[in-house]
């Protein structure tokens, strides 16, 4: 039976604001040199603009699921939609940098609920039989906007303004919600019976808050015994919050899922993703314009390659893990970028633009590995009324992680006072130690996971 009569027109249209959402997650990347350029900042004020986006999204993911359950998925995904576009209308006429980390960070408000209720609300528009063909539809798209944007980016820069990069969003969200409001017409279903750990809530967001604060006032100013002491109570609020969630019945993370080894593997695989889509995605096109001045359009094409890999395995995945098995994927996943972080050493004033095309490419591979095979192993092993907050805990993890690398690299980049370069190698040679660090414990913790077939 149909659950609605003009199912495509709304996956279409849910796409299309999904899309928007995700294409912003890659394009500003793009812009990043240029908007140093425009405001005259150092790289400590430049890393706010693409850290406040994981840091929202760590804060609020969870909290957003539970939350459109509760309100109705629609309600709550219209609502999202809006605040991303408005925010992102603002964030083009940004006089400074302080308002655009303000309206950055309201987009990753927006694009964490858009991320969360448009997922949710295909259930609401297809029957189960139709569910899994539209979820595939959705995620081919949804990966074309990561994909697309580093391209769509150089090509606005190039031709028009780095606030181009906000302004596109604008005239994609409104063909969007024209589809979504003719179409979906009932409204979603409300759970009452939702449960708000809002003590756990407010321990992550004070946690995190003051650990990301900490280390990037520690870089510019010193690391006072105030911003110890700030820290410190950041980590015993982290610390507080693993405790809670560990005796409640409703957690707002859940991490008994990491009793399973391959879901503790996943994690781990995430964990090194959120450097690779956060430091890597951050320093990369930097690099590419301040040291070998590569124009918008080259630079886009060439930080494409990563979302591109991304997609590519995304789509070849059910293919490549019947080969290699859903486990040896995870290691894969975490020694590709380890590979990449080495070449990265190599990259110089003279280096030729081939040269770039292979680390950006295992970038993009781990991306989608992490990605895919987390979805694929929370599937397989996790009860399924666990699997949406399963997931949204390793999301967090993921954002932390590349939060937090990024905050710590972008110290280590402003500690170095000399040229581009070598502060650049400096933070390359700290992410592959700990890139490093991580695929030891990863190899320690696949000895221990029971080998399946698929």
């Amino acid at each position: 039976m149909e659950k609605s009569p003009f199912k495509w027109v709304a996956l279409f249209g849910i796409c299309i604001l999904a899309f928007t959402a995700f294409l912003d997650f890659t394009i500003v990347n793009t812009a990043l040199p240029f908007i140093q350029k425009a405001f005259k900042i150092d790289i400590l004020q430049l890393q706010w603009v693409a850290n406040i986006f994981p840091i929202i999204l760590s804060m609020t993911m969870i909290a957003v699921g539970k939350i459109a359950d509760y309100l109705g998925r629609k309600r709550v995904f219209y609502f999202g939609v809006v605040v991303f576009g408005a925010a992102a209308l603002l964030a083009g006429f940004s006089p400074n940098i302080e308002t655009l980390i303000f309206f950055r960070g309201a987009q990753a408000l927006g694009a964490s609920i858009t991320f969360i209720a448009s997922n949710a609300l295909l259930a609401d528009v297809f029957n189960e039989k139709e569910r899994v063909r539209a979820i595939g539809i959705y995620g081919g798209i949804t990966g074309a906007g990561l994909m697309l944007g580093p391209f769509f980016g150089g090509i606005l820069i190039g031709a028009l303004d780095w606030r181009w990069v906000f302004w596109i969003n604008i005239p994609l969200i409104v063909i969007g919600l024209v589809c979504c409001l003719i179409s979906i017409k009932k409204p979603s279903e409300r759970n009452t019976n939702v449960h708000m750990d809002w003590k756990g809530l407010a321990l992550l967001v004070f946690g995190l808050g003051v650990i990301m604060y900490g280390i990037i006032a520690g870089a510019g100013t010193g690391y006072s015994l105030y911003i110890l002491l700030l820290m410190a109570a950041g980590i015993l609020s982290i610390g507080f919050l693993i405790y809670l969630d560990t005796k409640t019945e409703h957690a707002l993370l859940n991490f008994g899922i990491f009793k399973d080894n391959l879901i503790l593997l996943a994690m781990i695989s995430c964990a090194v993703a959120g450097v690779v889509s956060y430091v890597f995605m951050f320093f990369d096109p930097l690099l590419l314009e301040n040291v070998l001045h590569l124009s918008p359009y080259t630079m886009g094409l060439l930080i494409a390659i990563i979302p591109a890999a991304q997609v590519v395995i995304s789509f070849g995945f059910s293919t490549i893990m019947r080969w290699f098995g859903l486990a040896n994927l995870f290691l894969i996943s975490c020694v590709a970028p380890l590979i990449a972080a080495f070449l990265h050493l190599f990259f110089g004033a003279h280096s030729s633009l081939v040269v770039f095309i292979l680390p950006f490419a295992l970038l993009g591979i781990n991306w989608g590995l992490s990605n895919t095979a987390m979805v694929t192993a929370v599937n397989q092993n996790v009860t399924p009324s666990k699997i949406g907050e399963s997931i949204g805990t390793i999301a967090t993890i993921w954002n932390v992680a590349g939060s937090i690398m990024l905050a710590i690299s972008t110290g280590i980049f402003h500690m170095e006072k000399g040229a581009f370069l070598p502060a650049f190698r400096g933070v390359i040679g700290f992410n592959l130690a700990f890139l490093f660090l991580v695929i030891l414990f990863a190899f320690f913790i696949r000895k221990r996971v029971r080998v399946k077939s698929y």
